[in-house]
């Protein structure tokens, strides 16, 4: 997905928080060139991901997974502590 963006060697996948007004974050998507100040950078198995403080707030302790069902691209945020709890 990102390759295909040509988006440079400092370039990656941006996911930034927003709180709506029922109190629930909600995550927005986009590619980005470069991270922004205050991004928290994370980097697993040759992607690159940009947090703002509110994405990383929000994935805090969990994974995020990405499922690839044809095009477009689905995420599920998962909590291993739940899994724990339930399996």
């Amino acid at each position: 997905m990102v390759g295909d963006a040509a988006l440079g060697p400092a370039g990656g996948f941006v996911m930034s928080g927003a709180t709506g007004g029922n109190g629930e974050a909600a995550l927005e998507f986009e590619l980005a060139t470069q991270a922004i100040a205050g991004d928290e950078v994370v980097r697993d198995g040759g992607a690159v991901v940009f947090l703002d403080e509110t994405a990383a707030a929000v994935l805090d302790g969990k994974t995020l997974a990405v499922h690839e069902e044809g095009d477009p691209f689905h995420f599920s945020i998962e909590d291993p502590d739940e899994a724990a709890e339930t399996g």
